[in-house]
């Protein structure tokens, strides 16, 4: 008998698919608080929750029954997966269940801003008839900009030329010919900025997007303009968009999400152009009826028959294969995270697999984890190892995974090359060091033996004396400490290569400060 524990209520579709399962007891008690679900949960093999209840590593201590944790709807963001993966629990979501919600709210706020339908409605209320006073804005010829060309920011886009709107895109992990073959422009963040009447927002967040529209952002917009954010609070500069709006340069604005929830105290609420709705975007029957009915599915296919669909911490592999594959697991999703991060965009992807540890089992897990790495921090969508494949698919990113029988002398290694704009290629090679430790091992014709961890600085120069010494020297000056140093030279091109760990993240100026030294070519930064 598996016992099923549903924290934050379950639509009546799922609750039926678990009743009428045999060897299944599902128990949906509401309103409970941490404490209590801690108390109980030892009790149980499965748990699902939404947005309300919190996972976290200390809910999960004592639970030794507990195999898999589920999380109706997309973000996993309140569960310690992590915490959850080490104790041997699957923790699996629902991709895509609520992405039709999501944008059709985003339309609906667009709509609301332009014809002010909740202002209108309030002053109704009031017993006023003030036409005059609402006079709005057709979205007809309009230009739309879509920051983020995801799931639902292709869905907000497909609806938007249907209205006859010109649609422009910025996203800078997506390849040109994916949004031409949309019907949408491609174009840069300023260019964007500079010609869209309405803006809305669908990237994750995360520090690459966070505060994407800020103060100096927003200065570059065009005057009058409207703004949409029903993505991730966090994405907008609260503070100076209420300085915007003030001014009247920002028009108005519609939010669904906000950096602080709920939103109590914010000088947003006492604007008047400026509408809300309580993080509603998943909120319909539909999208209700669709996230519960997957929950349900796949944790009785993970219970009953051992089947893993959209799992986060865990590839679709036997425990057995799973054990001997880990390393290379984590060396797949770092070095699809290197080359991600140094290729923008990524055009065409290729994995080769060398060595003997890798000759008999399922490399598709390996695959699915380069592809996970390369889009998890650019995508809103949740990207785990079932998925990760039907991603990189839609946004036309060509892929080639193939097996050699060299290895340079390692028992196993991966070569991950990322071919971008003007076919400009980036080829990083790694392998599992005793057992368990991943290391880059080459670096496009540079041999060398470098972590894949933490924040790093890659440095390309030319083989001259004083370089490695102005870097040291100009990182000091920044309080940036090195933790580890890797250097590697191509005697042919008379060039040199430097892998350097930080204690923490350099700032921009301290980048700049090392790029503007004659002897250095490029110098990139990158987190794994």
């Amino acid at each position: 008998m598996f016992k099923i524990l549903i924290c934050d209520g379950l639509a009546e579709s799922g609750l039926k698919i678990f009743r009428s399962a045999e060897g299944i007891e599902v128990d949906a008690p509401e309103g409970l608080g941490a404490d209590q679900i801690k108390a109980i949960l030892p009790g149980y093999d499965g748990l699902i929750v939404r947005s309300r209840t919190s996972v976290t590593a200390d809910l999960m201590e004592g639970a030794s029954r507990l195999k898999v944790i589920g999380r109706a709807g997309t973000g996993v963001d309140n569960i310690d997966v992590e915490a959850a993966g080490e104790r041997g629990i699957l923790v699996m979501n629902t991709p895509g269940a609520n992405a039709m919600a999501a944008a059709e709210h985003t339309l609906a706020m667009m709509l609301a801003l332009a014809r002010h339908v909740p202002q209108a409605t309030a002053s109704m209320r009031r017993g006023l008839w003030e036409k005059k006073k609402f006079l709005g804005t057709e979205l007809y010829h309009q230009t739309l900009g879509i920051a983020g060309l995801g799931k639902i920011g292709s869905i907000v886009a497909e609806r938007a030329l249907a209205m006859k709107m010109r649609v422009l895109v910025f996203d800078p992990h997506i390849a040109p010919e994916a949004a031409k073959a949309l019907g949408v422009e491609y174009v840069s963040l300023d260019e964007l900025l500079a010609a869209s009447d309405f803006i809305t927002l669908h990237t994750p967040l995360s520090d690459e997007t966070r505060g994407i529209l800020n103060r100096e952002t927003l200065a570059k917009s065009r005057a009058g303009v409207r703004i949409i954010n029903c993505a991730r609070g966090g994405l907008i500069d609260e503070e100076a968009l209420c300085e915007f709006l003030e001014k009247g340069r920002v028009a108005g604005a519609a939010l669904d999400v906000f950096e602080k929830e709920p939103p109590a105290g914010s000088p947003l609420l006492q604007m008047d152009n400026v509408i809300f709705t309580p993080h509603l975007g998943a909120s319909s029957r539909q999208a209700q009826e669709n996230v519960s009915l997957a929950i349900a599915s796949q944790i009785l296919d993970y219970l009953q028959r051992g089947l893993i669909r959209n799992a986060v911490n865990f590839p679709s592999i036997s425990l057995k294969e799973y054990e001997r594959l880990k390393p290379y697991l984590l060396l797949a999703e770092r070095l699809g995270s290197l080359q991600g991060q140094l290729c923008r965009p990524v055009l065409e992807l290729r994995v080769t697999y060398g060595g003997a540890d890798l000759l008999d089992v399922p490399l598709d897990p390996l695959t699915q984890s380069v592809i996970k790495g390369l889009l998890d921090p650019i995508l809103a969508e949740k990207v785990n190892l079932i998925n990760a494949p039907v991603l990189l698919k839609q946004r036309q990113i060509e892929l080639t995974a193939s097996t050699t029988s060299q290895s340079r002398g390692y028992t196993g290694e991966i070569t991950v090359t990322a071919v971008g704009a003007r076919k400009m290629q980036f080829t990083a090679t790694g392998a599992v060091f005793f057992g368990r430790e991943v290391r880059l091992v080459r670096l496009n014709d540079y041999m060398l033996e470098a972590g894949l961890e933490g924040v790093n600085l890659i440095i390309q120069n030319l083989d001259k004396p004083g370089t490695i010494g102005h870097i040291g020297l100009t990182l000091g000056e920044f309080d940036v400490n090195i933790a580890d140093m890797h250097l590697a030279r191509s005697g042919a091109e008379q060039r040199a290569i430097a892998i350097i760990r930080l204690d923490c993240e350099a700032p921009p100026e301290a980048l700049e400060a090392l790029r503007s030294h004659p002897n250095i070519i490029s110098v990139q930064q990158v987190k794994l």
